[in-house]
């Protein structure tokens, strides 16, 4: 059973509706990607400081320490006394739920206090011990299930926050200068007001559509952390994407997602590839920038084609657009009078 099953559900459990009742570990380590759609719009963790406050002094947490090694003992000690298939025992169910709190109250301490032996250790015995009771026991309650996943993304955050702090960055004084996500452009969509093609209402049209090909790599326009990924109602498989300065970046109707919450990404990785998901007429990117809460035109911010960065001395493939390739734009199905399509 892959652990990376385990982080890719993070985007569909934490933000769904807990469900009644039991999930099963197939459910709990099913693909985010195979997930049915969620209403919900906004980051399923919550954002970490994007600037430390003061100097990193990390503090172990002897607290944490303990509640890990008495948390794997008694789930041991559970795990002889039933066989394979058993439901999972209600004295489990309560050191696990003990276990959410013990890593809640570590999560509280500020950011700058956090060591990363902490987390890398808390994390590593949450997967293993999900992993082990995935192979003995048949469903875990679904608010457990959830519950538990939302602390893995927590530690996962809380790692890539303190990761990028480490790096130096310039404090940007307005938008990032951003690369286009795909190459060539062609803009099919603007920013702002238009009439929906499939809903046929005004509604506001939160980025810019581009044109792609099925399964065309689709680049994140700058370096930043994944917030999210996987699916996200009318957005279909997304990626979102936290830069510097609290600026977030989003990747919809995606046909596949390749990155996982938590990741770490350079400017130009490959986040996913280009597809219809969601609520989409055709095969294309919808592209979004977003500042402290505010959705804001991305044409302000990406940069001209020939102005791209070179990224030669990037490992991973970067989407960017040739500086020969012209811009095309063309306006939505319903321009209406008075506001942009």
């Amino acid at each position: 059973m892959r652990r990376s099953a385990v982080l890719a559900l993070l985007a569909l459990s934490a933000c769904a509706t807990p469900r009644p009742g039991k999930m099963s570990f197939e459910e709990l380590y099913a693909t985010s990607g195979d997930s049915g759609p969620t209403s919900d719009s906004s980051p399923f963790l919550p954002r970490e400081p994007d600037r430390a406050r003061g100097p990193l002094t990390p503090e172990r947490s002897p607290e944490l320490d303990a509640a890990l090694t008495v948390f794997t003992e008694k789930a041991r000690a559970y795990r002889e006394k039933v066989q394979r298939g058993s439901v999972m025992p209600v004295d489990q169910v309560r050191n696990w739920e003990s276990m959410n709190a013990a890593l809640d109250a570590f999560l509280s301490r500020p950011v700058e206090h956090t060591d990363t032996r902490d987390l890398t250790r808390a994390r590593g015995v949450m997967e293993a011990e999900l992993e082990q009771d995935a192979r003995l026991y048949g469903d875990m309650p679904g608010p457990l299930a959830e519950a538990v996943v939302v602390r893995v993304g927590r530690l996962i955050v809380r790692a890539s926050t303190l990761r990028r702090w480490e790096l130096p960055s310039e404090e940007p004084s307005g938008p990032p200068r951003l690369a286009w996500p795909v190459e060539p452009v062609t803009i099919t969509s603007l920013y702002g007001d238009r009439w929906h093609p499939i809903t046929g209402q005004l509604r506001r049209h939160s980025g810019v559509d581009l044109a792609a090909r099925r399964g065309q790599s689709v680049g994140v326009a700058e370096k930043g952390v994944v917030l999210r990924a996987g699916w996200n109602g009318d957005h279909g498989k997304m990626v979102e994407v936290q830069h510097d300065g609290q600026w977030v970046t989003r990747y919809s109707h995606l046909s596949e997602v390749l990155v996982t919450t938590g990741e770490v990404l350079a400017r130009g990785d490959v986040v996913g590839l280009a597809g219809d998901t969601g609520l989409a007429t055709g095969v294309h990117v919808h592209f979004e920038l977003w500042h402290d809460g505010n959705s804001l035109d991305p044409l302000e911010a990406l940069v001209a084609p020939e102005a791209a960065p070179d990224a030669s001395d990037e490992e991973r493939p970067v989407a960017r657009m040739p500086a020969e390739s012209p811009v095309l734009t063309s306006q939505g199905r319903h321009p209406n009078a008075g506001s942009r399509p």
